[in-house]
């Protein structure tokens, strides 16, 4: 029996500490191993407890950049820095999940999730 799979979401597991900053910069690629062309996509990080409630929420512009300090532009390069202020990582410790979804109508494809781990400071 055949399978066809439209998942290209990568499990990758994110640990933090409490009350500190953090940036994770990802190079997105494409099936060829070049920089994915993120012009015009909307991307959206979100971490959630186990009810599905929202603890914290980036998007263009707001905590998502094309580089560490750039606009929310994203551009040609594939380059997403996510950028979690101390405000932000002021959650309670322990363990929550994640996920990066890239949206440009009108394709919505999750790219990133898995757990986001928060230890104590």
């Amino acid at each position: 029996m055949a399978t066809i799979n439209t998942d290209i979401a990568q499990k990758i597991d994110i640990v933090i500490r409490e009350n500190n900053s953090s940036v994770i910069n990802l190079i997105i690629s494409d099936s060829s191993g070049s920089a994915f062309d993120l012009t015009g996509y909307t991307t959206t990080f979100t971490v959630y407890d186990g009810n599905h409630s929202n603890a914290i929420t980036l998007t263009n512009g707001s905590g998502i950049s094309n580089t560490i300090g750039g606009s929310g532009t994203l551009d040609s390069t594939g380059k997403i820095s996510i950028s979690i202020s101390t405000a932000n990582s002021a959650l309670n410790t322990g363990t929550y999940k994640h996920k990066l979804v890239l949206t440009k109508s009108p394709s919505i494809q999750t790219w990133m999730y898995g757990n986001f781990k928060v230890n104590a400071d």
